[in-house]
């Protein structure tokens, strides 16, 4: 995508670009997401993303509070907005900025689940609906203080919002931890906090390894692959490689045996791959 990225900064510039773009009618929209979608013009892809910019921008303002900053926030929502004019269906009947605006809502929901707190947890729907709302029922029952919630209240949230009550004093003491800035100098030497984590990246040695030892299996994998009859391969492609795969029944019509026949090829080819691939592996150590 083309259209500029904000900086840290405000970026004005930028800010003044999104609200001078014309937005578009819906008769303009369809000729330009025809053109696009049949021809794959560039030109009508730059004319549809910054049409929809001021979407984003507007979207953005709804994720103030979390400790992000609007910038990166744009940035993430741009990048939903690129994904939905790839999978965008004309024939739906939809204007593209009510398709877009669930992506680009998402793709900033995402980072702000990620990115707004110092601890990484799971995702749960309890943890995601906590997240969002407990701020403001939070401030609604303690007013401007502030103070941690009573017993009472967290009873109270976690009955108004339908979740555990840990869950709820899980979270208010995951959003009470204020993120630290990694430039933040520490004590009187003044080195910056992020030289004094430990750097738990792997080594250059220990990437290089894992990279040709996946290149290795990927290769065995191959040739165990290509042992395979023709028949095999489509059966074991159909039922375990694809994301919906096929019944047993489709691919008994397929090739006019039974149901438990075609169970049985893919269980024995799958078995055959994977003792090649076994038998294979021994010999990496040595060479």
């Amino acid at each position: 995508m083309s259209t500029p990225r904000p900086s840290t900064d405000p970026a004005a510039a930028f800010f003044r670009a999104v609200r001078e773009t014309p937005m578009l009618s819906a008769e303009e929209e369809t000729l330009l997401m025809e053109r696009w979608q049949t021809a794959q013009d560039q030109a009508a892809r730059e004319r549809l993303l910054a049409s929809h910019l001021r979407l984003v921008v507007k979207t953005a303002g709804q994720f103030k509070g979390y400790g992000l900053s609007t910038a990166d926030l744009i940035a993430e929502g741009n990048l939903g907005l690129v994904r939905a004019l790839e999978g965008f269906e004309a024939d739906r009947g939809l204007r593209f900025s009510t398709y877009a605006q669930w992506w680009v809502r998402a793709a900033m929901f995402e980072y702000v689940l990620k990115f707004s707190t110092p601890v990484t947890f799971g995702l749960s729907a309890e943890r995601k609906k906590l997240f969002f709302k407990l701020r403001g029922l939070k401030a609604r029952l303690t007013g401007p203080s502030g103070n941690s919630l009573s017993a009472e209240e967290t009873h109270q949230v976690a009955t108004e919002l339908g979740v555990r009550t840990e869950r709820v004093s899980e979270m208010e003491r995951l959003l009470a931890h204020q993120p630290r800035s990694l430039d933040m100098p520490v004590g009187e030497s003044g080195v910056p906090y992020g030289e004094l984590l430990p750097d738990d990246r792997p080594s250059v040695e220990e990437v290089l390894g894992e990279r040709q030892e996946l290149m290795y299996r990927r290769e065995l994998l191959k040739q165990a692959w290509g042992s395979l009859s023709e028949r095999e391969r489509d059966i074991v492609t159909h039922r375990t490689l694809r994301d919906n795969p096929l019944r047993l029944e489709d691919l008994a019509q397929r090739y006019n045996i039974s149901r438990e026949r075609v169970r049985q090829i893919e269980t024995a080819a799958v078995g055959k791959l994977k003792a090649l691939v076994r038998a294979a592996l021994p010999k990496a150590k040595t060479t």
